[in-house]
């Protein structure tokens, strides 16, 4: 699915749109809802240059609650296959990577797939203990049972006979 042979990318401009579902993409323990990734291809004689939408929902487990809730990744990511051989290299924003001469194709499963997994939050927290600004909202501290002013500590009273004893 992710896998493009090169010769079925035609010269300048084109586009190409993907739908994902949870069995095309293998995330781990974090479970893909829907998606789609848009690819727009640039292909000339030295380089193909991808640049990919993704609009992907997956499943997250609340970090505090433990409850599950649909988070949404929406990201873009420029893959440049070169055809002469160079030092692959990648970042946040995008990618260099050679073409395999031999199968003839490019992959972007690998990017795609690191591009939902860099982009998801390192706490995940349920948007009901997140503010308007997308900000943890700190617990309530609460306390039960009677509040006590005084400031006289209560001693065990078994403490109060061993002390008595020492006397």
């Amino acid at each position: 699915m992710f896998k493009f042979k090169i010769f079925e990318i035609p010269e300048g401009k084109s586009t190409r749109a993907l739908s994902l579902t949870s069995d095309d993409l293998d995330l781990g323990e974090i479970k893909l809802n829907t998606g789609s990734v848009n690819i727009d291809f640039d292909r000339t004689s030295q380089f193909i240059r991808s640049v990919l939408v993704l609009d992907v929902m997956v499943e997250l487990v609340c970090d505090r609650s433990l409850d599950v809730f649909d988070f949404v990744v929406n990201q873009s990511y420029e893959i440049l296959f070169k055809f002469d051989m160079v030092e692959e290299s990648a970042d946040e924003q995008g990618a260099i990577r050679n073409i395999d001469h031999a199968s003839k194709q490019i992959d972007i499963g690998q990017d795609v797939r690191d591009t939902i997994l860099v982009n998801l939050p390192a706490k995940k927290l349920h948007p009901r203990f997140l503010d308007d600004e997308g900000n943890p909202v700190d617990f309530l501290e609460q306390k039960f049972g009677e509040a006590s002013d005084d400031k006289e500590e209560v001693m065990d009273p078994r403490w109060a006979a061993l002390k008595q004893l020492k006397k």
